[in-house]
């Protein structure tokens, strides 16, 4: 079974260097990885280059100022210098729809993430998502859960209409953000992706460093590899791996 990291971070500004990282995926036999950029970080070019350099192993998302006139043009350029996936804040698309658009027409793969949770934005991303029904998409961090709302997670229930869209991706990743390991408030939340989604649209990922020290990584995958977290029978190779590589490494 090959395990690919659908989520994590490096840098030289903040996080940690890719020799570091490439050391820990080592140590927890983890083959391949998307290198998601870190909020306020607009130069991509360390990433670039780590990417570039052995695309077997890494993919890249990188990160452009929605502030700026010129943010489509970094787009295309982000593109055009081996990233696959950029990553966007949910309200940019009331902001920035033009970024989005861009991002759509393109093919690249948006790196969803809702701070405030996804759940009060379902609207807003059913309305792109007809008008660009190729977009793939990828709900980070569970869609950013109020974990107050556990276990029944009522108001939630909306993100799973989102599974209508044949291009749209759960990602399992961020759980420390919201409750400690082992993360069982957030496992409804889980079944309820899985019964959504099925089982070739959810994708595992790290969130490394920001899930802690390599201890804490090793702590959550073996949650997965272990057969803790609630997927249905048959489906860990494919949530820890081969959803991945279908998604961000297969032509």
């Amino acid at each position: 079974m090959e395990i690919i990291d659908g989520y994590l971070h490096c840098g030289l500004r903040k996080f940690k260097p890719i020799e570091d990282v490439q050391n820990v995926l080592s140590d927890v036999a983890v083959a391949r990885a998307v290198i998601v950029q870190h909020l306020d970080e607009y130069d991509n070019s360390y990433i670039g280059g780590i990417i570039r350099a052995n695309p077997s192993r890494f993919a890249g998302t990188g990160l452009v100022d929605h502030t700026s006139k010129d943010a489509c043009s970094a787009l295309n350029h982000l593109h055009s210098s081996g990233f696959k996936g950029v990553r966007l804040t949910v309200d940019t698309l009331e902001t920035r729809s033009d970024i989005w658009d861009v991002a759509a027409e393109l093919g690249m793969i948006i790196v969803l993430y809702a701070p405030k949770g996804v759940a009060s934005s379902v609207s807003l991303l059913q309305m792109f998502l007809d008008r660009h029904p190729r977009c793939k998409l990828v709900l980070t961090h569970l869609g950013n859960p109020d974990i107050e709302e556990a276990p029944r997670f009522a108001r939630y229930a909306t993100v799973f209409k989102l599974a209508a869209y044949p291009n749209i991706y759960y990602q399992i990743s961020g759980m420390k953000m919201f409750c400690p390991y082992p993360h069982e408030e957030l496992y409804p939340l889980v079944a309820g992706a899985v019964e959504a989604f099925g089982t070739t649209r959810v994708i595992w990922g790290s969130n490394y460093p920001v899930v802690g020290n390599e201890r804490d990584y090793i702590s959550d995958l073996r949650l997965l590899l272990d057969g803790r977290l609630p997927l249905l029978d048959g489906a860990i190779p494919a949530v820890a791996g081969a959803n991945a590589r279908k998604l961000w490494f297969d032509k």
